[in-house]
């Protein structure tokens, strides 16, 4: 997704102690980049800590999410999206609620990144959608950066940016 020379000193996303990075420092952190690997077929053993479970304060936004959220009007200006996680070993499942629309996120750890499939229901089919996401932890485990890609939609093909944004609040 990033190479080593493509990041922001002081996006935690990107930046030096992204995890996974060759050389990082960070990379003997908990998170859930340590997860370790397999051979012959079996099971890595579950993480230490489940990172994910919690309550994350979301937010999409429409343009580049090339923006660091700590800046000053940029996390402010978009309309929060509760969203509730709950991480059993590589396993997480979620939910959140947009506007009047119910959705449900259900996917799977894979070093740094959250990926899989979302549903959301409105009160009109129309309204409804479903798609595929992914996001990236980062390494401090309190936020994430990613998009949703609607089902027929632009997916992650077409080379946007991230659009989707996330702070743990509990």
């Amino acid at each position: 997704m990033y190479d080593n020379n493509d990041h922001d000193e002081r996006d935690p996303h990107t930046g030096p102690d992204y995890p996974g990075r060759s050389g990082n420092p960070g990379s003997s952190r908990d998170s859930i980049a340590d997860r370790g690997t397999s051979s012959g077929g079996h099971h890595p053993p579950c993480p230490d800590k489940e990172v994910l479970t919690g309550s994350w304060d979301s937010r999409e936004v429409g343009y580049a999410s090339n923006h660091d959220v700590r800046e000053a009007g940029v996390w402010e200006d978009k309309d929060p999206v509760p969203v509730t996680l709950t991480q059993k070993c590589w396993d997480v499942s979620g939910t959140y609620m947009r506007g009047g629309c119910q959705g449900t996120l259900n996917g799977k750890i894979e070093k740094n990144v959250y990926a899989g499939k979302y549903s959301e229901t409105c009160t009109t089919e129309a309204d409804s959608s479903a798609g595929t996401f992914f996001v990236t932890m980062a390494a401090d485990n309190q936020s994430f950066m990613g998009a949703m890609y609607q089902t027929g939609g632009y997916g992650p093909e077409a080379g946007f940016p991230p659009s989707w944004w996330a702070k743990k609040t509990a």
